[in-house]
């Protein structure tokens, strides 16, 4: 049996989108499917916000905000393997920059990613790291040159008061193999071409793979998955510099 076209553009590309009724990230229901219960108990991470202190964002003595991985939800409007691993990729990024200090100012990080897709984006995003056309104030460059077996990332993140910079490489081969993640690609770009073309099992297969993989990523269910390293930041400084050299 085949899903109804309307049914399976819904739930395209392996996401469950946020029902029109909920109030999505800080309101009062859960806007995810019951599947994705899991995710309530994910850590936040921390940031201290100068503007949202001059702005007079925050309640008087509140210099910080949370960045959730609901709010990264929000943001692409669904949960998604892409979601998870751009969040704990900026969360690992954020902790290892940290390392037990006060909590880092939101926007003052520069990210160098190995491929240009939604994971990087959700990084950019928890991080505050735009991009702009001008290389001077760009936050966020794309490095296709770094060589990476399949399915496997490289994030190099800095932050800039400290003069820190870490390597995050996000192995997501490691969560159910490439022959399944070439099958669950196929099912989506299938949906993307004809939503009703994909059969009710491949679609329960999308659904139940997808749950799976983001619980693993956010949980730490996979060992090997992620791998953090500190870097020399004049070593980081040099990479970015090529970076900007090519797009003047």
């Amino acid at each position: 049996m085949k899903l109804f076209a309307a049914a399976a553009a819904s739930i395209f590309a392996l996401c469950l989108i946020v029902p029109a009724c909920c109030s999505g990230a800080g309101g009062d229901q859960f806007p995810w499917n019951a599947r994705y219960d899991f995710i309530r108990g994910v850590p936040s991470i921390t940031f201290h916000n100068c503007h949202g202190v001059m702005a007079g964002s925050y309640p008087d003595g509140r210099e910080t905000v949370e960045i959730g991985f609901d709010d990264a939800c929000g943001y692409l409007g669904h949960v998604c393997i892409c979601t998870a691993g751009g969040y704990r990729i900026a969360q690992i990024a954020v902790d290892t920059l940290q390392a037990g200090g006060a909590p880092l100012e939101k926007g003052e990080f520069v990210l160098i990613a190995s491929r240009d897709n939604a994971v990087s984006d959700v990084v950019a995003f928890v991080l505050g790291s735009p991009r702009r056309n001008d290389p001077e104030k760009n936050q966020h460059f794309i490095d296709e040159s770094i060589e990476t077996a399949k399915r496997e990332y490289v994030y190099y993140v800095a932050y800039r008061p400290l003069k820190r910079a870490v390597r995050v490489i996000y192995r997501k081969h490691l969560l159910v193999g490439n022959e399944m993640m070439d099958r669950l690609w196929k099912i989506e770009t299938a949906a993307e071409e004809d939503p009703a073309s994909v059969s009710e099992s491949d679609m329960t297969l999308y659904r139940g793979a997808m749950a799976d993989m983001v619980r693993d990523v956010l949980l730490g269910n996979r060992p090997g998955l992620f791998e953090a390293a500190a870097i020399d930041y004049d070593e980081f400084l040099a990479h970015l510099g090529r970076m900007k050299s090519e797009v003047r």
